[in-house]
């Protein structure tokens, strides 16, 4: 899956200055696309006062939650297996040969280094982070207020944003885009921090971001923007995370979405989607939920009487389509992962 961002390792790079690819896809604040408004179920909150949305990551969480598992545990079987038969039993171990023990114990040591530096890492940003990471743009002091991976909070004026397409590339997913925005340095060319403020879905593309760009710069910049915005969202779906982790009926419509309109394809990829599911239900049981500093809360205040205010709460019924059938696909998908792992070792013990 698409983790760019996320991360030690995956930091998108700073501290560099501009490409000229970012200068020739830059997304002017000022300058709004003809394209759909597209939001891409990335908005938790909306009002007269502020929009806030998802993080980038926020819309694939759950493969690295079982991958990690997963690889964790067969390595440290695997490790563990080749330990006993070199060392055990004392005195007459399995193997006694002195070339092919030196090797196992090395072979051992790959596993445990795969567990700690592959698995563990994984299983950390995953299951002892966050559920998600807000970023807040409020549209009446015209600041953006960005929630860090550390748990600290950034805040930037919207109009000093270096807003552009963003681009990243992994064996996985390939190219993927995001809707990237840059803080520079007072030179107006060095890149100081970077955070993606809309992803599409792994089936993205550069068009992608000209619909969600359609929908937010509105927002932000027309003088009816709080009204064309409403109506684009009270007729789709808030992420249900505000001040909450959300429910396991949620992290499995989530995690079907980007497939939404294949159904077909669900069903064949549901050992794989059923195990995401899975993994994002625990992932997000075990992560933290993110809280705004009082004093963002504070300048974010929304009056009693907003009639643009939306939540999760303000959410239609969830369809056949959104969950039942994923359910389905992940029961039967699960089940037959577990089956054919119950039937390997079967066969192997005997």
């Amino acid at each position: 899956m698409d983790y760019a961002g996320l991360g030690e390792r995956n930091r998108f790079p700073i501290d560099r200055p501009l490409t000229d690819a970012e200068r020739a896809a830059r997304y002017n604040q000022k300058e709004p696309k003809k394209a759909p408004p597209m939001d891409f179920l990335s908005v938790i909150k909306f009002n007269s006062s502020y929009i806030e949305l998802v993080d980038r990551w926020y819309s694939i969480r759950g493969l690295w939650a079982w991958l990690s598992v997963a690889l964790g545990g067969l390595s440290l079987i695997a490790g563990g297996a080749l330990l006993y038969a070199v060392f055990l039993p004392f005195g007459n171990p399995m193997i006694s040969d002195v070339g092919p023990a030196i090797f196992l114990v090395v072979l051992s040591v790959i596993f445990f280094l795969i567990a700690w530096f592959g698995a563990w890492y994984a299983f950390k940003i995953e299951y002892m982070g966050y559920t998600h990471y807000p970023i807040r743009l409020n549209r009446k002091t015209r600041q953006v207020h960005v929630f860090r991976q550390n748990g600290t909070v950034l805040t930037v004026p919207w109009d000093s944003l270096f807003l552009t397409l963003g681009e990243s590339k992994n064996p996985l997913s390939g190219t993927t885009y995001d809707l990237r925005a840059h803080v520079l340095d007072a030179d107006g060319e060095t890149v100081r921090e970077s955070f993606s403020l809309g992803y599409p879905s792994l089936l993205g593309n550069a068009e992608s971001i000209d619909k969600f760009w359609a929908f937010l710069q509105p927002y932000m910049e027309a003088e009816d923007g709080v009204e064309r915005t409403f109506q684009h969202l009270e007729a789709g779906y808030l992420m249900p995370v505000d001040g909450r982790r959300e429910g396991w009926c949620w992290s499995i419509v989530q995690n079907y979405a980007w497939t939404g309109h294949w159904p077909w394809l669900q069903f064949i990829a549901s050992p794989v989607l059923g195990l995401n599911a899975i993994g994002r239900i625990f992932a997000m049981w075990t992560s933290k939920v993110p809280e705004w500093p009082a004093e963002v809360e504070q300048e974010s205040q929304v009056g009693a009487d907003d009639p643009y205010a939306l939540t999760w709460r303000d959410n239609g019924p969830i369809g056949w389509w959104e969950f039942y059938w994923p359910l389905v696909c992940t029961i039967v998908g699960v089940t037959s992962f577990v089956g054919v792992i119950v039937w390997i070792v079967s066969d192997l013990w005997r």
